[in-house]
């Protein structure tokens, strides 16, 4: 159970690794996805029910967009509170003054496990100041000062 609330409120390990929105709120979007075939289901049986009513084709057509128009507007509202959310408590200040260097120089990260040979090829002037970081792998990553000796 503790998983499904995980899942809905954004808090799981997975997510908060690769989150792009990490505001700890409550997932509209999951549930409206989660409970369209439930809405749907009840809407056709709903209708069959109502024996003196015939809808004809451009009002069965109209009641879908609108019932769309709603889970899309409130999944849009959904998105956009958690991202301001996120926004608010995280600033992305850009790193626009860096010095790059020439030649990449040789560090180490420092890692809970073994640490890290890597190459710092540029450095930013954010509080506290970060190393543009090349791994062994080829990829880029910007890590904090203390978390890299040169």
């Amino acid at each position: 159970m503790a998983n499904i609330w995980q899942f809905f409120t954004n808090t799981s390990p997975e997510q908060e690794d690769s989150a792009l929105v990490e505001a700890q709120a409550f997932s509209l979007t999951k549930v409206i996805g989660l409970l369209a075939p439930v809405v749907a289901a009840a809407g056709t049986w709903a209708a069959s029910q109502l024996k003196s009513v015939t809808f004809t084709s451009g009002e069965v057509t109209a009641i879908i967009i609108a019932v769309l128009a709603v889970w899309a507007i409130t999944s849009v509202a959904d998105v956009l509170a958690r991202s301001m959310a996120t926004s608010a408590e995280k600033q992305a200040n850009g790193r626009l003054h860096m010095i790059t260097f020439d030649e990449p120089v040789d560090a180490t990260a420092i890692r809970d496990g073994a640490d890290e040979a890597v190459e710092v090829v540029a450095v930013s002037d954010a509080k506290p100041a970060e190393y543009l970081v090349l791994h062994a792998n080829n990829t880029v990553t910007w890590e904090s000062a203390p978390s890299v000796h040169l």
